[in-house]
């Protein structure tokens, strides 16, 4: 059994290291706002195998000027 990258919430680079570790290419998907575009660090949302050691990042532009005090 293939063990999957636990990488959700990681900032891309630390995530696509993580999934190099274990032996997985992965591609890199940006889902990117409607309105308005203000972070500038991405971070991992989505991990999708599509293969047996390929998978994709689904990625977002982190806003920390949203939510929480």
């Amino acid at each position: 059994m293939v063990q999957l990258p636990d990488v959700i919430g990681y900032p891309l680079e630390e995530a696509v290291e993580r999934c190099k570790a274990l032996g997985f290419a992965v591609d890199i998907i940006i889902a990117r706002p409607v309105k308005e575009f203000t972070g500038k660090k991405l971070r991992v949302v989505r991990f999708k195998q599509v293969s047996e050691k390929e998978g994709e990042l689904t990625v977002v532009y982190e806003d920390i000027k949203k939510g929480g005090k």
